[in-house]
Formats: structure tokens, sequence, C-alpha cells
């Protein structure tokens, strides 16, 4: 069974909830496999997202790639401001100049990964994609498209139909 097909019947097995899938430990491996082939073709030093739809998919990417002896950052994209800390918009190691990549568990409008867009972009790295584990079909793509960036998706909303055995 491929890393895909695997990950496909865990996400299955949670009734699709990306969000408990992405944070439990049979899938984060998977998870990390899974998006690294999904955009084995793309050049980028680093991966993040909005938070909480990004930190899982990101880290799991990250420790996948240093197994395997590569280098991959992980960062995160704030929702607001902090009052305590440094205050960064972004966490993580510098971005600004460096080639990113945009990742989330799923996708539905685009609105929080044109966000997470906009925040790389004002902190001055270079978005070379977006790439989701679902995209639901509901608009998203031509969004983040029209923001004239390339969107992968692991799986589409028919994938992820469960299906009677």
């Amino acid at each position: 069974m491929s890393h895909r097909d695997e990950l496909l019947a865990v996400i299955r097995d949670y009734d699709a909830d990306l969000r408990r899938v992405a944070l439990s430990a049979r899938a984060a491996g998977l998870i990390g496999q899974v998006m690294l082939e999904l955009t084995q073709d793309l050049d980028y030093a680093a991966a993040g997202g909005l938070t909480i739809r990004a930190d899982p998919i990101a880290t799991a990417m990250m420790h996948v790639a240093g197994a395997r002896g590569d280098n991959l950052d992980a960062f995160v994209v704030r929702e607001a401001g902090t009052a305590h800390g440094m205050q960064q918009p972004i966490e993580g190691p510098e971005i600004a100049g460096r080639r990113v990549l945009l990742v989330a568990d799923t996708c539905t409008t685009g609105d929080s990964v044109r966000a997470a867009l906009h925040a790389v972009r004002a902190a001055g790295a270079i978005p070379v994609a977006v790439a989701v584990v679902a995209d639901r079909g509901t608009g998203a793509r031509e969004k983040i498209e029209a923001e004239g960036v390339e969107y992968r998706a692991a799986y589409r909303r028919h994938d992820l139909e469960v299906r009677a055995a």
C-alpha cells in the first residue's frame, strides 16, 4: 500500500476530520511523506502557513525531510498579533528572501491560505506554491491561483468520500 493510500485510509477512519488526523501519531509521518511527494518537484526551503491549519503539516514535513537527511524548516503565521514575547507575525527561522511552501490541512474557501500568503509576501519570502492535504472543491484553488501561486492538493473531495465496504 502506498503512503497516499495508507493516509487516505486514516483520513476515512477519522471521517475526514483533518485537524484530528493531522495531530494523530498514526498519520503524522504519512502526512509528511505524502506532502513531500506531492511537492518533490518544487524548490523550497521552508514550509508553513496559518497557525492550527498548517502547524502539524509543516512540522510533519520537516521531520520526515530531516529523517531523509534533507533540511526543511517550518514556520507559523500567527492569526493575530500577540501582546507578549517578540510579537512576530511569523514564528520560526527567518523566511525573508527564501522560497517557501504554504501548507494547510484542508482548504475550503481559500481565505486562510490567502491570509498566510499575504503575510509571507509581506515578510519578504517567495511563495512557490500552496499545498493542502485535502481540497474541499469549493473555490479555493481558483482564489489561490488568482494570486499567481500554484495550488496542489493531495486529495480532492471525491477522494474523501467514505466508500461502502
